[in-house]
């Protein structure tokens, strides 16, 4: 979050307000506006995202930056479920980087395409880490989005037919994880996602994770697969895949088998 409140955002948080109020119908309304009541919101808007008046924002920032930095997890998480879960899924223009629009008006505002286009050009030799460390530009998600959509380009029966399973998470944070396989003649993806990361810690990569550990079924646990992100190999012991490792340098993972 920035220090500051710009004249633009102020701007944006009022035209939200307003269509809030007027569509509650309860002091004001588009038939029957009270423009009194209109007037004192959008000023009590502006002074209470001004700093140098209000002590609000100063206070409020910290709170915001734990809320981002945790949502930004959840945002990556609900990118890796909703491109490897059985179904169609939806991108909304603009949104392969963090998007931060409120209802229309707001949600209106052309979509910058060039910066979205030079972004994506040095996207390759980007490390995966380092993406991680970078979270708040918004190219991990659009890393996420790119590899995924390619994925779906180049295993379209896998997606369209392949088989949903399952798998139990044990250990320390077990709740905190989403594990399951997609299967289709033969050929599968296992993935990984967090959720409610808070629990297991920022970034919940690495040793966060403790003990915890998916169960991969023996005909998944016996074939060459890699992650589709870091590269990283399959290591199943004992029927168990520990996340310490799965899920070293992400938060995340999609494991494809070496027969596709």
């Amino acid at each position: 979050p920035a220090e500051t409140a710009t004249e633009e955002y102020i701007e944006r948080i009022q035209a939200y307000m307003t269509k809030a109020l007027k569509e509650a119908k309860l002091n004001t309304s588009w038939i029957q506006p009270n423009e009194e009541w209109d007037s004192a919101t959008s000023e009590f808007i502006a002074k209470i995202l001004a700093p140098e008046k209000n002590k609000f924002l100063p206070t409020f920032l910290p709170v915001a930056e734990e809320i981002a930095r945790l949502g930004a997890m959840n945002s990556l998480a609900q990118v890796v479920l909703k491109l490897t879960t059985p179904g169609v899924p939806d991108i909304y223009q603009g949104q392969e980087l963090w998007d931060f629009s409120l209802v229309d008006p707001d949600n209106r505002r052309p979509v910058d395409y060039g910066k979205r286009r030079e972004m994506f050009a040095r996207l390759a030799s980007a490390a995966p880490e380092e993406l991680l460390r970078n979270w708040a530009d918004g190219r991990i998600k659009m890393f996420v989005t790119s590899r995924l959509l390619h994925l779906r380009r180049e295993l379209p029966q896998l997606f369209k037919h392949g088989t949903y399973v399952p798998l139990a998470v044990s250990g320390t944070h077990a709740e905190s994880c989403v594990a399951f396989a997609r299967e289709h003649e033969g050929n599968w993806l296992l993935v990984i996602a967090p959720r409610l990361s808070s629990r297991v810690g920022f970034p919940p990569i690495g040793e966060a994770w403790q003990d915890t550990a998916v169960q991969v079924p023996e005909s998944l646990a016996n074939s060459d697969a890699t992650d589709l992100f870091t590269g990283r190999p399959l290591q199943v012991e004992s029927g168990s895949l520990k996340l310490v490792h799965a899920l070293a340098d992400l938060p995340f993972a999609v494991f494809r088998n070496t027969g596709f």
